[in-house]
């Protein structure tokens, strides 16, 4: 999330502008400095669809008629915070009265089901509660669902040269262990000592062996490979 500054010249150039028309202590030159600034128009730019752009543009509506000086961008940050699905923002004030603010989605990585109700994952490790999102190639999460936790396994998979669409369900145990269920329907059971070590071998066991025939990989013992 970035606040862009703009060219400080713009500012002073308008600021000496309101000033010379307030220093006229005339009624009406002070009315239409106040209206020249006034917020007219709101742009948001982004790869945002358009039901969300509308959701959005109106918890922005508060702003309309503000004086553009006296807008502070920390209550534009608080509003964008509260939409999930949303990574990055950039804010901009385009004088004399145009509010810009560019978006930027995050990628849903995963789901999961709490009380019937489907929670999709962020990769900016936000719950994103939307009905209208497609999850067919996204794998779930079941057990113990702890967000951190998977977001690190993730990495440490695409460490390892695997994909998020290679898995289909993982499930996370209490005892801080992992089981992964490959679309081919392979159960991989890993290690909760060392997760990096257990995705090394089982690359590997992927790359060299035939594991057509193959229902279970078990690596939760470090040294020791069990298939069957």
């Amino acid at each position: 999330m970035m606040l862009r500054l703009i060219d400080r010249s713009k500012i002073y150039f308008y600021l000496a502008l309101l000033l010379v028309l307030l220093s006229t202590h005339n009624l009406n030159s002070i009315n239409s400095a106040n209206e020249y600034f006034k917020v007219k128009k709101k742009l948001l730019k982004g790869n945002i669809e358009e039901n969300l752009n509308r959701e959005i543009s109106t918890s922005l509506d508060k702003f309309y008629n503000y004086n553009i000086f006296s807008i502070n961008s920390e209550e534009i940050k608080n509003i964008l915070s509260n939409f999930n699905i949303i990574s990055e923002y950039k804010i901009k004030k385009e004088y004399p009265s145009v509010i810009r603010i560019d978006l930027k989605k995050t990628n849903i990585v995963a789901y999961y089901y709490d009380k019937n109700q489907k929670i999709y994952i962020g990769n900016n490790g936000k719950k994103i509660k939307k009905n209208n999102l497609k999850s067919k190639d996204l794998p779930s999460i079941e057990g113990q669902v702890d967000i951190k936790k998977f977001l690190e396994l993730k990495k440490n998979l695409i460490n390892k040269g695997f994909k998020l669409n290679d898995f289909s369900k993982f499930y996370f145990f209490k005892s801080n262990r992992w089981d992964l269920l490959l679309k081919n329907e392979i159960l991989v059971k890993l290690s909760a000592d060392d997760i990096e070590f257990s995705l090394k071998l089982l690359k590997d066991i992927i790359q060299s062996s035939n594991i057509n025939d193959i229902k279970v990989i078990d690596l939760r013992i470090r040294n020791r490979v069990i298939l069957s």
